[in-house]
């Protein structure tokens, strides 16, 4: 078993609070099979209503709570970007929604894509130049010492740059870019959405969720299937 593989098994044995053991974990080949495993570990809800639908309805609840708007406002397309202006504050109201509504931490917002790519450039440019002036300060250094030391310096620039930017955080995240978005990350975590009895999962919100880690540990969201193979479609290694 791979690293990747490993590591998806590790998430989702967090994330539904299972183990699964090696032998059943050797029999995975597809997010079919993964999904099916997790909804025989855990206690499995039969919900009577589209549970996205009901997500959806509780996001819009929690805006209309904390935001002076209307419920024409809010619909599935709508950008969360559109509904909260940056300089209202965004981050007390993720963690108020998130209180509302009784999830972990929503994801967390995160640089402007311009100060990114400039936070990208900006610390490799300061790893280089700290090559080139070791070059010139000790010009008998191997090429192989400078590329070392040029990515140290890479790497304490992209610490460093943390403090930096550290009040810049304020565009929302791809799993939460717009209403509808929120509303289907609501669905694949807040355990008790198909009933009152936390810890019950359907089959819609297991699905949900083993796609998003999937998708974060291989980057794979154009190929994503449930039936794909996670060696030769998936790339897992």
């Amino acid at each position: 078993m791979g690293l990747d593989a490993v590591e998806i098994l590790m998430e989702v044995e967090e994330a539904f609070d299972i183990t699964l053991e090696d032998a059943l974990a050797e029999k995975i080949l597809t997010p079919g099979d993964l999904i099916e495993c997790v909804l025989n570990k855990v206690g499995r809800a039969d919900a009577s209503s589209c549970l996205t639908q009901r997500a959806f309805n509780l996001s819009r609840a929690a805006l209309l709570r904390r935001l002076p708007l209307k419920r024409r406002d809010i619909a599935p397309a709508v950008r969360l970007a559109d509904l909260v202006p940056e300089k209202s504050g965004r981050q007390p109201l993720l963690e108020q929604l998130t209180a509302d509504l009784g999830t972990r931490p929503l994801p967390a917002l995160v640089l402007p894509r311009c100060l990114v790519w400039l936070q990208t450039a900006g610390c490799t440019a300061g790893g280089l130049g700290f090559a080139l002036l070791l070059s010139h300060w000790a010009p008998t250094v191997k090429v192989g010492s400078l590329f070392i030391a040029g990515s140290i310096a890479a790497l304490v620039a992209v610490y460093l740059a943390q403090f930096v930017v550290g009040g810049w955080y304020t565009e929302f995240p791809p799993a939460a870019t717009t209403v509808g978005d929120l509303a289907c990350w609501i669905m694949a975590h807040k355990t008790d959405l198909a009933g009152p009895a936390p810890g019950r999962w359907t089959r819609e919100q297991v699905a949900a969720r083993i796609r998003e880690i999937v998708i974060q540990q291989l980057n794979c969201a154009s190929t994503y299937r449930e039936d794909a193979s996670f060696i030769q479609d998936l790339g897992v290694s």
